[in-house]
């Protein structure tokens, strides 16, 4: 990576981090197998607020390199935040798989394309050396 963009590479990577796991926690609240796993308003909780410490630390890597994919992960952000009000309530009212994983997928499923259309983004500005 240019020298000059290694301390944004670093902020993407960290926050890229950041949101795998927020998505791995709530999608590890739905309740398959033969585990009672923790209850999906507790996992839709922890994904909101590690999204909004992720959406206040996003300028940390915000590059011309980058801005389209920049815009793209804030936008994410904005709409899965967005969806966790609905996720709540269809939490509160179903307990049926399918309406849950729906709910659920709402609220994750505008993260995974854009984090990693932004990674792949980063690993193509590396230089060959």
């Amino acid at each position: 990576m240019p020298e000059r963009l290694r301390p944004a590479e670093e902020a993407f990577t960290a926050q890229a981090e950041r949101v795998a796991a927020a998505r791995r926690v709530v999608l590890s609240c739905l309740p398959v197998g033969r585990v009672d796993p923790a209850p999906v308003p507790v996992g839709l909780d922890v994904l909101a607020d590690e999204l909004a410490a992720v959406a206040a630390e996003l300028p940390a890597w915000r590059t011309p390199e980058v801005e389209t994919h920049w815009e793209r992960c804030r936008a994410s952000l904005d709409e899965a935040l967005a969806a966790v009000p609905a996720a709540h309530r269809v939490a509160a009212t179903s307990s049926e798989l399918e309406e849950l994983l729906g709910a659920v997928e709402d609220v994750v499923e505008p993260l995974g394309h854009a984090w990693g259309e932004a990674e792949r983004r980063w690993r193509a500005l590396r230089v060959r050396s």
